[in-house]
């Protein structure tokens, strides 16, 4: 192909710059005689050739920024200003294409260091390998990007406090940072399960049923055995909330009893413990297990009924926020306050207690209603109704 020097281009420009010009004014009967009408043409001409020649360059800027950032920025990423570029350490990111042919990338080396990634998962805590998946599971290093434990595993889970745990042949085991397995209790896979990860120090593992679990560490010695229905950690505290049965307990972080197993319900949550007993009773505890008060409430109610007395009253029509003028009269009981209050417990149960606060009756209904000066409409929670009077009892 023959090369165009820059000088016939620009001159070739020029040229069909003023052609378009003079053809344009043409159009309108304007000449080019005279030296005004040539000195007007050529101001229209040179100024129509600065504005194509601006709009040619934003229009080639335009397009080389979208070929970079689609095609050369995205295809080779090597900085956390790339699109999609996840941070996973320093100087490592990961670029998660769409696509399933992700990959892993080193800034300072520039070079991608794996390829054909389908999705990674960050450790905990301090630990330094980054789960990743391209067909089969493995680890890298999240500060080379480098392959530590070559993918092989059909499942793996994040790495935690020195170990991660992979399926192997149908079972579950615990692999250190360097891929050998230093756990193997022959722990069935299960494909709904989220995984056993060390948390504290213990990490919860189940039967093969799924029904029991307990709690083992980092040995592979169960601290806890397997009897338990769930064992969940609260994170905040370092304490550990046994299920068995109907029955709750709490342990601290080095598994001795704050609370032993009794039956009711535990929520832990600034600095108290709270249990929701059978009977709807709510106590509340310390976080070194002593008891602070065995009767807590979370609300306290008026309850009004309405009179056997029927008034009259004038009111206007209202529709809408509309008042019309014409009144209507409306009939009405007027309301009193019941001698007992409603007082709500544990799960939202209802009690009765009087006005200087002396239960009357436990809580044990899902709501409680006045119906006279000492009567109660109480719901149960098949919505079961009963009557009862000022003294609890139930009125036959």
């Amino acid at each position: 192909m023959k090369k165009v020097s820059a000088s016939v281009f620009f001159t070739v420009l020029w040229s069909g710059v003023c052609q378009v010009v003079g053809w344009f004014f043409g159009l309108f009967g304007y000449k080019r005689d005279g030296k005004f009408a040539k000195c007007v043409w050529g101001l229209f001409a040179t100024s129509a050739a600065v504005i194509v020649t601006l709009a040619a360059v934003v229009l080639v800027w335009s397009v080389g920024e979208h070929v970079y950032e689609r095609r050369f920025k995205e295809e080779h990423c090597y900085d956390e200003t790339c699109l999609h570029a996840e941070y996973v350490g320093p100087n490592v990111y990961y670029h998660d294409r769409g696509d399933g042919k992700g990959y892993v990338f080193n800034s300072l080396t520039r070079e991608k260091t794996i390829k054909d990634v389908k999705w990674i998962a960050k450790p905990k805590g301090r630990d330094s390998l980054v789960c990743f998946n391209n067909g089969k599971r493995g680890y890298f290093n999240m500060n080379t990007g480098r392959v530590v434990v070559e993918p092989k595993y059909e499942h793996a889970w994040v790495f935690s406090e020195g170990l991660a745990s992979v399926v192997e042949n149908g079972y579950i085991k615990f692999i250190d940072a360097t891929g050998k397995v230093v756990i193997d209790k022959q722990l069935a896979y299960r494909p709904y399960r989220d995984g056993y990860v060390f948390e504290k120090g213990y990490c919860v593992v189940r039967t093969d049923d799924e029904k029991l679990c307990g709690l083992m560490d980092k040995t592979g010695r169960m601290v806890l055995p397997m009897e338990y229905n769930a064992i969940s950690l609260v994170d905040e505290y370092g304490f550990w909330m046994l299920e068995k049965g109907k029955e709750m307990a709490v342990l601290d972080k080095d598994l001795k009893t704050i609370l032993p197993l009794m039956e009711c319900s535990l929520y832990i949550d600034e600095g108290t413990i709270d249990a929701t007993m059978p009977d709807h009773t709510i106590r509340k505890y310390d976080l070194q297990g002593t008891l602070i008060n065995d009767f807590y409430i979370t609300g306290l109610r008026m309850l009004e009924y309405e009179k056997d007395e029927l008034l009259y009253r004038t009111r206007t029509h209202d529709e809408d926020g509309d008042e019309y003028a014409v009144p209507f009269v409306d009939s009405y009981h007027p309301k009193a306050v019941a001698r007992l209050r409603a007082y709500v417990a544990g799960a939202g149960f209802e009690g009765l207690m009087t006005a200087d606060g002396h239960v009357v009756m436990m809580p044990q209904f899902k709501d409680i209603e006045a119906i006279g000066p000492d009567l109660y409409l109480c719901t149960s929670t098949n919505y079961d109704k009963v009557i009862v009077n000022g003294k609890g009892e139930i009125v036959k």
